[in-house]
């Protein structure tokens, strides 16, 4: 599943959600070696440094099923997934 973040500054991102549940997400990020975690508090998205994250989209991979992604993640828009292409 391909997913668009938001930080606070502005800044925004596409990742790879590798795991999820009601609480914790691990994403892979291109620009960072290292997988990162974002955990859930309240109705709220944080980076494992603490830093506030809003989630814009959720973008499935062919092949993926969407279905049955964590409802708890409520994205602010589904988006297609055939019109998104990753260079």
């Amino acid at each position: 599943m391909l997913m668009t973040i938001q930080y606070q500054d502005g800044l925004i991102l596409n990742v790879v959600v590798l795991a999820a549940n009601s609480n914790r997400m691990r994403v892979a990020i291109a620009s960072q070696r290292d997988t990162v975690e974002f955990y859930k508090v309240d109705t709220s998205w944080y980076t494992e440094t603490g830093a506030a994250i809003e989630i814009g989209s959720l973008i499935p991979i062919p092949g993926t099923e969407f279905a049955h992604f964590c409802a708890a993640v409520q994205p602010r828009e589904k988006a297609a997934g055939r019109a998104f292409m990753v260079a």
